[in-house]
């Protein structure tokens, strides 16, 4: 059963009941390659959530990072200007799991037994587990003006987040689901058009206290640059096998350091 802690800061409908039925969105999710509940967090807890990432925003470490859509090495087959190896760039400060306090109403939510269980019954896995890293499991992200997150896969086959703060412009999420592949190979072709701006994806309209579930190794994915405000977003992060840390390239590249 939720504690009541959790049941003071979920959403109404997230009780219980809910959380033993979370198979029923296992298609859904594999269909539509995205699954939003909106307002997960009540309106007192998004208060806490929201004042807590302000606390703690001083700590953040500022990053900018450049990639191709693969998130992998470059490869000398291709030219520097093909969806291979095209460069994209994401910036953002981030929050490491270690300066997140332990009665952090996070931890609470990234703890809980009911909700771990609920997220691996519509994931459909065997089980999730936290980075065996102290950095990684839980992560606060800030967008401020002019950071974005540009268009990638994700190495991870899904990802879970929380939006604790939305901007007032800008900061759209974007996404082609489940287009990575043709005929079993890379499709080079359908990335360029979205590359060269030529189709437009799915855009999803999100709100604060969300929360995403979205299946990011097929699908291509972006958000746009914060244009007024700021965004915070919430990663919840887990692993499907038992005490694997997140690589140290990724670590130093988002926290600055490895421990």
């Amino acid at each position: 059963m939720l504690p009541f802690n959790l049941k003071a800061i979920l959403g109404e409908k997230y009780n219980d009941e809910f959380f033993s039925n979370g198979d029923k969105y296992y298609e859904i999710l594999e269909s539509e390659g995205i699954l939003i509940f909106n307002s997960f967090i009540s309106n007192n807890g998004l208060a806490i959530l929201q004042k807590e990432a302000n606390d703690l925003k001083d700590l953040s470490y500022k990053s900018s990072s450049k990639y191709n859509v693969y998130v992998s090495e470059h490869d000398s087959s291709f030219s520097d200007n093909s969806p291979r190896n095209r460069i994209m760039s994401t910036s953002k400060k981030c929050i490491p799991n270690d300066l997140i306090p332990d009665n952090s109403i996070l931890q609470k939510i990234y703890d809980s037994k009911i909700i771990r269980s609920f997220f691996k019954d519509l994931l459909n896995k065997n089980e999730l587990y936290p980075y065996s890293d102290p950095l990684s499991s839980i992560n606060i992200n800030y967008y401020d003006k002019g950071d974005a997150l540009g268009w990638h896969f994700d190495n991870s086959d899904f990802t879970i987040t929380l939006l604790v703060k939305n901007c007032e412009k800008g900061g759209i999420y974007e996404f082609f689901n489940d287009m990575r592949y043709k005929d079993g190979k890379e499709d080079y072709g359908f990335v360029e058009k979205i590359l060269d701006n030529k189709v437009s994806g799915t855009k999803v309209d999100s709100f604060e206290g969300d929360l995403m579930i979205f299946k990011g190794n097929k699908s291509i994915h972006q958000v746009t640059a914060v244009e007024e405000g700021e965004r915070i977003l919430v990663t919840f992060n887990y692993n499907e096998v038992e005490g694997i840390p997140l690589s140290e390239q990724s670590r130093k590249t988002f926290f600055g350091r490895l421990k």
